[in-house]
């Protein structure tokens, strides 16, 4: 149960209205997340304008920041976030195994050499950012990633450590289409060998 009433799009006015509309467009339907923040329309639609361009701007794909996003909110523990962008992966054919895996650490077949190395690069930048060393900077340059992208990566782990804060303090509910994900504070519920795609 979310620890602070979750507004109804459907009471909304004025501002809370609108932000919630824009937010509809995109997703035909609210999140619980936009539902908790916008007590403050303002940031909720900052957030908003901010995630949409973290996700669009710059060289990388939308799916390899989605993979970023996937494996910060498990750093961070947030279900909800991670669930959230596990879904996402999964709308781009990835089974529910290949993100988990993913996640807990292990690298992707379905991602470059050059691609894993920005997941390390970036899991380590979630769990604790001062743990990043001009070490490993210099590898991932190592592995052909510019200063540009370099700084791509750091802005999507930064949106995701926001959203999953917002999310795990206000403890939003998972939305009906998590249901069955098998992500709790960032721990797979269940045994791989016995999930399903």
């Amino acid at each position: 149960m979310a620890r602070v009433e979750l507004i109804d799009p459907d009471r909304a006015e004025g501002r809370q209205k609108e932000v919630f509309e824009r937010v509809k467009d995109y997703y035909q339907m609210v999140p619980g997340l936009q539902k908790a923040l916008n007590y403050l329309p303002e940031v909720t639609d900052a957030l908003w304008t901010l995630s949409l361009a973290t996700a669009m701007e710059g060289s990388i794909s939308e799916e390899l920041k989605r993979v970023f996003f996937s494996v910060t909110a498990y750093e961070v523990e947030c279900e909800y976030c991670t669930a959230a962008h596990m879904i996402a992966l999964m709308g781009k054919d990835w089974t529910r195994d290949e993100c988990v895996s993913l996640i807990e650490g292990n690298h992707s077949p379905r991602l470059s050499d050059k691609e894993n190395a920005a997941v390390d690069f970036a899991r380590v930048v979630g769990r604790r950012p001062e743990a990043v060393t001009d070490e490993l900077v210099q590898g991932l340059r190592d592995h052909g990633w510019t200063d540009p992208e370099i700084v791509e990566i750091v802005a999507s782990v930064s949106l995701m450590r926001y959203t999953s804060t917002v999310a795990s303090a206000l403890n939003v509910p998972l939305e009906a289409a998590m249901d069955g994900v098998g992500i709790s504070c960032g721990v797979p519920l269940d045994d791989l060998n016995s999930s399903t795609t």
